[in-house]
């Protein structure tokens, strides 16, 4: 093709056609510009396919890891509420004197634990810089709303939750002269010295206490507001996880 050209310019200029080669000469850069124009575009294109792609992938991937929060979301929801109506229980009297001392001492706020993010995807979204996914505004938004300042707050009222928990445990540790059981999860045959009816009397005194009565209303009180971020928490999760569907 190239030795086609240059022959065609070659009898151009031998024939003295000055004016008919410029316009040739004019067409050839033509030509080759708006080849050069398609090259560049047609490597757009497949960029643009392949960040496409790479980006589908990790949408898809981000997908798991909301439906991995939505359900530890729910699981901490389901134990702090748990936790309240114990505690509505206990400072109600209404279970205290049904069950040993064991039992009631487990009933106890004194349960927490820390925020599962589960953002693999969105950290490696972040890496490859990818700022535009699909060119959706909302879904970008709603990306940046949930694992930035939606995890932030979240994860800033849940260590407080944690430390105020923590603070509870140290105090019905060293207010009673309890002998407390050894472990929340399994039963073990290491026998008490002191009696049943000597454990459940000091613990009952410690929670009848002024002291007492309000470490477990204010845990009570703490568990319900962290309670209401939780459940915004799942409702964005929620949403974001409609939104990557429709994207998709």
């Amino acid at each position: 093709m190239i030795k086609f050209f240059r022959n065609i310019r070659k009898r151009l200029i031998n024939e003295g056609k000055t004016t008919n080669y410029l316009k040739y000469a004019l067409g050839e850069i033509v030509l080759v510009v708006f080849g050069i124009l398609i090259a560049l575009q047609m490597n757009n294109w497949n960029q643009n396919r392949i960040e496409n792609l790479r980006t589908r992938d990790l949408l898809q991937n981000m997908k798991n890891d909301l439906r991995s929060d939505i359900n530890f979301l729910i699981a901490y929801v389901e134990g702090n509420e748990k936790q309240v109506k114990y505690s509505v229980e206990i400072l109600n009297d209404s279970l205290n004197e049904a069950i040993d001392a064991d039992s009631l001492y487990k009933k106890l706020p004194l349960w927490a634990t820390t925020l599962e993010i589960n953002s693999q995807s969105f950290d490696k979204i972040k890496n490859v810089g990818l700022t535009n996914l699909l060119g959706l505004k909302e879904l970008d938004s709603t990306i940046t709303e949930y694992y930035v300042k939606s995890t932030h707050m979240t994860q800033g009222f849940t260590n407080w939750e944690q430390e105020q928990t923590q603070n509870d445990n140290d105090f019905w540790l060293s207010a009673s002269k309890m002998e407390f059981p050894n472990s929340f999860s399994s039963e073990n045959n290491v026998a008490y010295k002191q009696t049943e009816a000597e454990r459940k009397q000091e613990l009952m005194r410690i929670i009848n206490s002024i002291e007492g009565r309000k470490r477990i209303r204010l845990a009570m009180n703490r568990k319900q507001a962290l309670t209401k971020i939780l459940l915004k928490r799942k409702d964005k999760a929620e949403y974001l996880l409609s939104l990557i569907e429709e994207s998709l």
